[in-house]
C-alpha cells in the first residue's frame, strides 16, 4: 500500500525540485563542476564588485539543472596579519605592491604581492559563500552530492590565487588528490576574480592534465577589460572559453 503525502510533504518535494538535484536533465559523467571564492566579501564585502552578482545567475543554473559527481568550492581564508593585507606592512595602502621572498628559495629574485584591504578571514561574514550558492551546496549535500570546500591561502607568508596550490608551489591543497580520486578529467569553472583565483586554477589545471572549461558569464572581474584580458590569457594557454549555453549545447546528455 502506498503511502499518502500531505500538503506538508508534496510542499517539501515541490521546494525540493526547485534545486532540482535529483531531476536534474545534465547528468556531468567524468567532469567537476569547480566554484571559485564566490564569497560575501568579493561581493558586497571589503573587496566589493558591482559587477560579481551578474555571475549567480548562471552558478544557480548549473547547480540547479545539472549533476555532477563532484562540486568543489574554494575559499580564500586569510589569517590576521596575512601577506596580502596592506594592514600587514607599515606605512602601506591597498593597491600598493610589496616584494616577498620565495620560501624555499630565499636567495632568488623577489615576488611581487599585491596589497588589498583585510578580507574572507575565518568567522567573518565576508569569508562565507554568497547564500544563494550556499544553499544550494547543502541542499545538494542532502542528495549524497560530492561537495568538499577547499579552503586557501592559510599560510601567512604566501598568498594563494590557485584553489591547487600557493603562488610559490610550495603547499598544494587536497583539490588534485580530490579530483584524481573523483576519476575526474573534465573541469568547469566559474567564480572570482577572473584574472586572479579564476586565472590561477585554471592554469594549474591545465598544467596538471585537466580538460579546463571556463564559463565566460560565470566570471567577473573588476573592469570587462581587466576581464577579457584575462580570457585571452587563459584561451591562449588552452582553457576552454565559452558561455553556459554554448557549453550546455556541446554538452547535452
Amino acid at each position: 500500500m502506498k503511502a499518502q503525502c500531505g500538503i506538508s510533504c508534496v510542499m517539501a518535494m515541490l521546494a525540493a525540485g526547485a534545486m532540482a538535484v535529483p531531476f536534474s536533465r545534465h547528468l556531468h559523467r567524468n567532469t567537476a563542476l569547480v566554484i571559485i571564492d564566490v564569497q560575501n566579501d568579493f561581493i558586497e564585502g571589503s573587496l566589493n564588485n558591482s559587477r560579481a552578482p551578474a555571475i549567480l545567475p548562471q552558478l544557480y543554473k548549473l547547480l540547479d539543472e545539472h549533476e555532477w559527481p563532484l562540486i568543489i568550492a574554494s575559499q580564500d581564508w586569510h589569517p590576521i596579519g596575512h601577506v596580502s593585507f596592506a594592514s600587514s606592512h607599515e606605512g602601506a595602502k591597498p593597491g600598493d605592491k610589496s616584494l616577498q621572498p620565495f620560501i624555499t628559495e630565499p636567495t632568488r629574485d623577489f615576488q611581487n604581492q599585491s596589497l588589498s584591504k583585510n578580507h574572507c578571514v575565518p568567522g567573518t561574514w565576508g569569508a562565507e559563500i554568497e547564500p544563494g550558492v550556499q544553499t544550494r551546496l547543502h541542499t545538494l549535500e542532502g542528495y549524497f552530492t560530492s561537495v568538499n570546500y577547499i579552503k586557501k591561502a592559510q599560510n601567512h607568508t604566501v598568498d594563494s590565487y590557485s584553489a591547487f596550490a600557493d603562488n610559490q608551489h610550495y603547499r598544494f591543497t587536497t583539490l588534485n588528490d580530490e579530483l584524481r580520486a573523483h576519476k575526474i578529467d573534465n573541469i568547469v569553472l566559474g567564480g572570482l576574480v577572473t584574472n586572479a583565483c579564476v586565472r590561477g586554477t585554471s592554469m594549474d589545471g591545465i598544467k596538471l592534465g585537466y580538460n579546463v572549461t571556463l564559463l565566460s558569464d560565470a566570471t567577473e572581474s573588476t573592469t570587462q577589460a581587466v576581464k577579457d584580458y584575462a580570457l585571452a590569457e587563459l584561451d591562449a594557454f588552452g582553457v576552454y572559453i565559452m558561455t553556459t549555453a554554448e557549453w550546455e549545447a556541446q554538452n547535452k546528455v
